[in-house]
């Protein structure tokens, strides 16, 4: 997401601020009023906007998968074959631990919280299921790839590699070990790539 101008309408502020609010803190640590006094609104045009809490953060995650879908779209569009797929959806990964973590995670604590909001839920799954057919589509129906693994799905094989991804994001993220950080990438990239 974008830094917020005067020029900006108020509902847009206070998404920018939300979402500066919960990739810096969290979703467990961030009031209303924390968003309020980010975008330079009360609280009362907060709520006018924005009903609750839950309300504001379920928009935050539809900008969040928006941002993340067009992202992977574009770089899976430009890669010719599948072996540059794989090695650019790793790349993206890498990326996003290296130049945009707070939007990573963001990612990871809505997934988190999807655990025990079921409106979260439900776009958390999506987000998932549009990360999962995106890769379906744009690596696995790859003749190849059917050939070497008959008895799975594409979608199963496509799961695969996101949770891999993901969690491997997950871990690299808490790993205190920054020196090899980035190896599961590059194993992944070894494996799937091949």
């Amino acid at each position: 997401m974008q830094n917020s101008t005067d020029h900006t309408n108020p509902a847009q502020k206070i998404l920018l601020a939300a979402y500066d609010c919960l990739s810096t803190r969290g979703y467990a640590n961030v009031t209303m009023r924390n968003i309020a006094d980010e975008a330079g609104v009360a609280l009362s045009q907060l709520t006018y906007y924005f009903k609750n809490k839950e309300k504001l953060f379920t928009e935050v995650i539809n900008k969040m998968a928006g941002q993340y879908i067009c992202e992977i779209e574009t770089r899976m569009r430009t890669a010719a074959d599948l072996n540059e797929k794989i090695v650019s959806l790793t790349q993206f990964f890498k990326e996003m631990l290296q130049g945009k973590p707070k939007l990573l995670k963001l990612f990871i604590d809505f997934a988190a919280q999807a655990m025990w909001i079921p409106s979260f839920r439900e776009q958390v799954d999506s987000l998932f299921g549009s990360l999962t057919l995106l890769i379906e589509k744009s690596i696995l129906n790859d003749p190849a790839t059917h050939q070497s693994m008959p008895m799975y799905s594409a979608n199963a094989i496509a799961k695969l590699i996101l949770g891999a991804l993901f969690g491997a994001s997950v871990q690299t993220l808490l790993s205190a070990d920054k020196d090899d950080a980035f190896e599961s990438f590059n194993l992944a990239e070894s494996l799937m790539g091949t």
